[in-house]
């Protein structure tokens, strides 16, 4: 009797496993249905730029006869302060290129236009005031891509974006841009070089692109494609842009070259230093080069780099016994910096390293400081600098 209680037992856990699986296989069956159906929310919009023969002067106005025929880019939806909701404000957008240049009008409507904000600043700088931002993802590789932002002031701000989410603010690109003010609200047109994006070679070609509109009185922040504020990604959240036909990367070559004079005056003087007296002169110059050979190589270096190149640094009196921090200037050593700080992050992600140290791995401040070995004697001329005859 036991071993027959036994069997059935065994025999109605058999049955149970066999409708559990059956029930497993439906559900994922129908789960992978409903992945190989996309919504209509994950459907990606299309927009195309058009070809000119004669590019449009950039004044402000959208007045040339080239904008009236590109295709306008609208309806804008809030990120800020209503999510989901239509923009309070209307926004137009319209592309044009030809062999040289991408051109970008934009018409602002504001219904009180004496209420738009136009602080000034400094380039790359929050000037607290109405803005335009375009985004591009030139390689369509949903990943990297570049951003430009032009505020009601015409304070130019750019960066790269990488890996998604991140950005890289040191990158200066050149470009130009003008802003006019009327009773119905603010224009912008932008010209920006083919020579400073990065794209493959192609007859056809689909980049990403997105726009963000900010009022500053309203603290609305508006997009062409959505953002939501609880997700995260930018250069995966953009719209396509086609149209884009007989482009060729250019072989870019920029030349940054600077000089510098310092004066050095000390106070009480040493008449017996032999090498100061109280007072001295130094001059300097140097050589920033770029060239790129292709889409994905550029050949960066640079003759006597120095930082008469930035603006200087902090005074800061330091009395502990760790050398002190300071922010990276030179734009040699900016070029792909984002990649020896980029481990252990990929992709899109919410987690910005709140309560999070990340490790910098390569620190380029120390190449060129002051050397670490003093001269003996009671005078000696220890250099502030280490000298860089050159490097690649």
């Amino acid at each position: 009797m036991p071993a027959k209680s036994t069997e059935a037992v065994l025999g109605q856990g058999r049955s149970l496993l066999v409708v559990v699986s059956l029930m497993c296989g439906l559900l994922g069956a129908t789960v992978a249905r409903a992945q190989q159906a996309p919504s209509q929310s994950t459907v990606t919009r299309e927009f195309r730029a058009s070809r000119t023969p004669r590019p449009p002067e950039i004044d402000g106005q959208l007045n040339d006869e080239a904008w009236s025929q590109a295709q306008v880019l609208s309806d804008f939806t809030q990120q800020d302060p209503d999510e989901g909701k239509p923009s309070t404000e209307r926004t137009e957008v319209r592309l044009l290129y030809d062999d040289s240049a991408l051109y970008v009008g934009a018409r602002l409507f504001d219904r009180d236009p004496a209420q738009i904000g136009r602080r000034l600043s400094t380039r790359d700088g929050d000037g607290d005031a109405d803005r335009i931002t375009l985004y591009l993802d030139p390689m369509h590789d949903h990943l990297t891509g570049v951003m430009f932002r032009v505020s009601a002031a015409n304070v130019q701000t750019d960066a790269v974006l990488f890996n998604d989410t991140w950005d890289d603010w040191s990158w200066n690109a050149v470009w130009q841009s003008r802003v006019t003010s009327d009773e119905d609200g603010w224009s912008v047109e932008m010209r920006i070089p083919l020579s400073q994006l990065r794209f493959p070679a192609g007859d056809k070609q689909t980049w990403g692109i997105n726009v963000e509109r900010f009022i500053r009185r309203r603290n609305e922040e508006a997009w062409l494609e959505l953002v939501p504020k609880n997700q995260s990604g930018r250069a995966s959240r953009m719209v396509h842009l086609a149209g884009l036909d007989g482009l060729q990367p250019s072989r870019r070559l920029e030349l940054l070259p600077y000089t510098a004079a310092r004066a050095e005056y000390v106070t009480p003087a040493s008449p017996a230093n032999p090498f100061n007296d109280g007072s001295r002169l130094f001059g300097s110059a140097g050589l920033d080069i770029k060239y790129g050979l292709t889409s994905n190589l550029t050949i960066d270096a640079t003759v006597n780099p120095d930082f008469g190149q930035v603006e200087v640094d902090p005074a800061v009196v330091n009395l502990s016994a760790f050398e002190t921090f300071f922010e990276e200037k030179r734009a040699f050593f900016l070029e792909g910096a984002q990649t020896f700080n980029n481990f252990g992050r990929s992709g899109a992600t919410d987690f910005w390293g709140f309560n999070n140290s990340e490790p910098q791995i390569f620190y380029s401040r120390r190449i060129g400081r002051s050397p670490q070995l003093h001269a003996p004697g009671d005078y000696a001329d220890p250099p502030t600098a280490t000298t860089i005859l050159g490097a690649a």
